[in-house]
């Protein structure tokens, strides 16, 4: 029998370096720790001798073994093999770590691995995080798919890469400009119940009064049932004009009153999602306006009504998305799966009923820590020994 002798800083890399060069064939005959180095500088390493079965002396081996194959005498010299492979698996999870920090510093966001290079895992080898996450309510095949770079240590470490992640994958985008040059038109859409008046009501307090700009409102009201009060009652308290529409022409005709203003929001009378019927009319109602269209859709929906809501109001061509009611939704992952489903940026969140302070630019950092916060309180979570004090939010 042949013997090679391998010396390392840790058993743990002999073993890898013996596993990688002769697999199967290896038979661990002896190990010690040696003293390595010259005088003062010498330091403590692992030597382990091994036989290569079946192997002639005076002959080299003619082929390298399988890499996964585990070297023979390693499980009676060693039982806790599980242990050395999880081992294994967080020492390349670190290597990707740096290798993700060193790109988020470099580019400013975490990269992500192409559909080739997903690992396919068994529900033994699920990342630590996905079971949290799909409780916070992210949809299983995004949280391995933002998982890809997230280490399974059980430190905070994993908790900010994961943060980074989500934070580099939101998209945001669309808020309205404080001032501009030519007269600027926004056009609420949306599901009934989505709090879009309130919002419009919100967005014109802050443009006339904290912007100095002139303002006006028009509420598209196709059913003439008398559902333009709240509008007309905010415009009554904040002194702004209010044109009431229930055609294209209608429209055209505020427009053409309002020509000489710096900002034009108009109003569109919720409608259940599914009545094709009134978002035809409402479309071509709408058809004079040339402007920015904000997809309003509220965070207490369920990842299914959100996506539903954006396929259905696809028609109007939205340019940005308003999410409503974020202090009301009890867990922002179907939120997650609307910003990384959908084109659209996230322009503005509204957190309340107050108007105009209930309202604020889209911010990724605090969506991300939401959910952070929320994959702290699983049971899973124990494990990283964090608590939400500790996300650093």
């Amino acid at each position: 029998m042949q013997t090679k002798t391998y010396v390392a800083p840790t058993k743990l890399e002999a073993l890898l370096k013996i596993r990688e060069e002769l697999g199967a064939d290896a038979i661990i005959l002896s190990e010690r720790t040696v003293q390595k180095g010259m005088w003062f500088s010498k330091k403590p390493m692992v030597e382990i001798v091994v036989g290569i079965k079946g192997t002639d002396p005076k002959s080299e081996p003619s082929s390298c073994p399988s890499p996964k194959a585990e070297p023979k005498g390693v499980e009676e010299y060693d039982s806790t093999q599980m242990r050395l492979r999880k081992l294994e698996r967080e020492v390349q999870e670190i290597r990707a770590l740096v290798q993700s920090l060193h790109a988020h510093f470099a580019n400013g966001a975490a990269p992500s691995l192409s559909e080739s290079e997903v690992p396919v895992l068994s529900k033994a080898d699920e990342h630590p995080l996905l079971a949290p996450l799909i409780a916070a309510g992210v949809e299983r095949e995004l949280g391995l798919e933002l998982l890809r770079r997230v280490p399974r240590i059980p430190h905070n470490a994993a908790l900010d890469t994961l943060r980074r992640t989500l934070i580099a994958r939101v998209p945001i985008g669309g808020a309205l400009p404080r001032e501009g040059r030519q007269r600027q038109v926004a056009v609420l859409v949306g599901p009934t119940g989505v709090g879009k008046t309130t919002t419009i009501a919100k967005l014109a307090a802050i443009h006339a009064l904290d912007y100095n700009r002139k303002v006006a409102l028009i509420s598209l009201d196709t059913y003439r049932i008398g559902a333009v009060e709240q509008l007309r009652t905010y415009a009554r308290i904040m002194d702004l004009p209010l044109h009431v529409a229930s055609d294209a022409s209608e429209v055209q005709e505020g427009l053409e009153a309002f020509a000489g203003y710096d900002l034009v929001l108009v109003d569109t009378i919720g409608r259940g999602q599914r009545d094709e019927a009134h978002l035809q009319a409402m479309r071509e109602a709408l058809k004079p306006v040339r402007g920015i269209v904000y997809l309003t859709l509220s965070a207490t929906a369920d990842t299914a009504t959100l996506l539903d809501a954006a396929q259905r109001f696809a028609i109007f061509e939205p340019n940005a998305i308003i999410l409503t009611k974020l202090d009301e939704a009890v867990r922002l992952g179907n939120c997650i799966n609307l910003a990384l489903r959908q084109t659209q940026p996230l322009a503005y969140f509204t957190t309340g009923q107050r108007v105009p302070e209930d309202i604020m630019l889209a911010d990724a950092t605090m969506l991300a820590c939401r959910v952070l916060h929320d994959l702290a309180q699983h049971p899973t979570c124990a494990k990283f020994r964090l608590g939400a004090e500790e996300l650093r939010v």
